[in-house]
Formats: structure tokens, sequence, C-alpha cells
């Protein structure tokens, strides 16, 4: 069962999280998520990188969004497979 959060205004549902693994030139741990949000009629998927340190905000890739779910599973799996070049 996807966990659910407030995003960017609205409901959201964290559909995807990937497994923490430490990166190259990072201080903390990184992880990709996939979030659903939006109503109904206009579903959006970010994919969110992330860190569990703060300090590496700035070096990470930036969240995208898309309207179609396979693409958005197939971008997490993209950055999943290669946190080592995130930087």
């Amino acid at each position: 069962m996807a966990k659910e959060i407030d995003y960017k205004g609205s409901k959201g549902r964290i559909i995807m999280i990937g497994a923490k693994k430490k990166g190259r030139n990072f201080r903390g741990e990184l992880y990709v998520a996939v979030i659903q949000y939006g109503e109904a009629n206009d579903i959006q998927f970010d994919v969110v990188p992330d860190s569990t340190d703060p300090a590496d905000v700035d070096d990470l890739p930036q969240v995208q969004t898309f309207t179609d779910r396979a693409k958005a599973i197939a971008h997490f799996m993209n950055l999943e497979n290669n946190k080592d070049r995130w930087k």
C-alpha cells in the first residue's frame, strides 16, 4: 500500500521508493522516490532523487515530472541503477 503525504498543495502517494545507497562524493545515502499526485483526470508522477544528508541537495539531479506512469518508472529505474553517476 502506498504511503499518503501532503505534496504540492494536494494529497500525494509515494508509489515507489528505492534502496538507500552511499553515493560517491555524497555525504548521505542516496535514494529515489516516485510520487503520484493530482486529480483523477490530471494525475502526475514526480521522480524525486534525494539524500539522507541535507548538504547534498544542491548536487542532486533535478526532479522530473511525468504524466505517463511507465515513463516515470523507467526514469526511476535509470536513476536507481546509476547513483554513482549523479555527480
